[in-house]
C-alpha cells in the first residue's frame, strides 16, 4: 500500500486476523524513549476505542485493504499535500519492528 488511507478504512496489517480501522493520520508516539510517528493509528474492530491505546503503523505494514473510509475535499488536499505535510512533522518516522506486536494489541 503506497497511498496515505482516509480516516474509516478498514485493512488488516501483516501477521495479524484483526481488522483495524483508522483513526489516526500521522500519529505522535513516544516507543522506548524515542519520539516519532507513524502513517496511522487505529483501533480493533468490531470493539473499537476500548482505552487509551492506539495501534500504529506505517502503509508498507498493510497486507489487505477491506474498506476505504471517508473521501473527501480535505482527504484529497491532504493527499495532493502529502508531502510538505511530512516535511513540517519534527519528528522521525517510526517503525512496527521497533513495537513488536503492535497489530495484536488491544
Amino acid at each position: 500500500m503506497k497511498q496515505q488511507l482516509p480516516i474509516g478504512s478498514v485493512v488488516m496489517v501483516k501477521g495479524s486476523s484483526q481488522p483495524l480501522m483508522i483513526v489516526s493520520q500521522f500519529p505522535v508516539t513516544t516507543l522506548d524513549g524515542q519520539t516519532g510517528y507513524f502513517d496511522f493509528g487505529a483501533v480493533t474492530l468490531p470493539s473499537g476505542l476500548t482505552g487509551k491505546e492506539l495501534i500504529f503503523f506505517n502503509k508498507e505494514d498493510i497486507g489487505r485493504l477491506v474498506f476505504v473510509g471517508y473521501v473527501d475535499v480535505t482527504f484529497q488536499d491532504l493527499l495532493q499535500r502529502y508531502d510538505e505535510l511530512i516535511a513540517d512533522i519534527p519528528y522521525p518516522r517510526l517503525t512496527v519492528p521497533e513495537r513488536a506486536g503492535a497489530a495484536d494489541e488491544a
